[in-house]
C-alpha cells in the first residue's frame, strides 16, 4: 500500500447534521430544482460546526440546550408546514455520521450512513481494531469504503468500487482506536439526552 498519504493530526468522532433549511414544497410531482428552491430557511443555532452543517460531538458537551433548541424549532416549523414526513426518518434533518478530519477538512466520506446505529457500527468496528486484518468493509450504490490494519497502522481506501479509490490514507492504528472508543461514548451520551429530552428516537431507523 505504498500509495496510501500518511494522515497528520486528526479528528474521529460523531456529528449530528444541523440543517439550514426545511423543504417546504410538494411531496409529489417535485418539477427539478423545487427540492433546492422552495425551502424555508432556519435561524443558525449556537453550535459549532467544523464542517459546513455538521456538529461534531465533541464540541457538544455542554451545549445540549442549544442541540435541542435547534431541533425543537426545526420539529416546529416542520409541524407548522405539514411536513411530518420531515419527522419520519434521520435522512436529512435528523441524520448522524462518521467524522474523519485532518486540520480542518473531512478526508473521507460516508454518504450512506445516516443514524445513530450505523454511525456506531463504524465506530465500534474502529474501536475493536486489532494488529491485522479488515477492519470494515462497505460497498453501497457506487461507493466503497474499505479499512485494513496491518503492522499497527490502518490503511483507509474510499471510491467508486468500478473505478478503485480515490483517496487511501495511512493512520497510526492505536491513535483511531482511542478516539473511536471516546467518540462512541459520547454519541451514546448525547442520543441518550436527545431521546429523553424529546421522548422519542428520531435518530434511529426502525425505531
Amino acid at each position: 500500500m505504498t500509495r496510501a498519504r500518511p494522515l497528520g493530526p486528526f479528528l474521529c468522532d460523531a456529528a449530528f447534521r444541523i440543517a439550514d433549511s426545511l423543504y417546504v414544497g410538494p411531496d409529489y410531482g417535485i418539477g427539478l430544482g423545487d427540492w433546492e428552491r422552495l425551502r424555508l430557511t432556519l435561524d443558525p443555532p449556537d453550535l459549532p460546526c467544523r464542517v459546513a452543517n455538521l456538529a461534531a460531538a465533541i464540541d457538544l458537551p455542554g451545549r445540549e440546550v442549544a442541540l435541542v433548541a435547534h431541533y425543537e424549532r426545526l420539529i416546529a416549523e416542520a409541524r407548522r408546514h405539514d411536513k411530518p414526513a420531515a419527522l419520519a426518518h434521520p435522512f436529512p434533518y435528523f441524520s448522524v455520521t462518521p467524522l474523519l478530519m485532518e486540520a480542518d477538512q473531512p478526508v473521507v466520506v460516508f454518504p450512506w450512513t445516516d443514524d445513530v446505529p450505523q454511525t456506531s457500527a463504524v465506530l465500534t468496528a474502529l474501536a475493536g481494531a486489532g494488529p491485522d486484518g479488515v477492519v470494515w468493509d462497505d460497498i453501497d450504490q457506487g461507493w466503497f469504503m474499505r479499512i485494513v490494519a496491518r503492522d499497527g497502522a490502518l490503511f483507509i481506501a474510499e471510491g467508486d468500487p468500478d473505478e478503485g479509490p480515490d483517496v487511501v490514507l495511512r493512520v497510526e492504528a492505536g491513535a483511531v482506536v482511542d478516539q473511536a472508543r471516546a467518540a462512541l461514548a459520547r454519541l451514546r451520551t448525547l442520543h441518550t439526552y436527545l431521546i429523553w429530552a424529546f421522548g422519542r428516537d428520531l435518530w434511529s431507523y426502525g425505531r
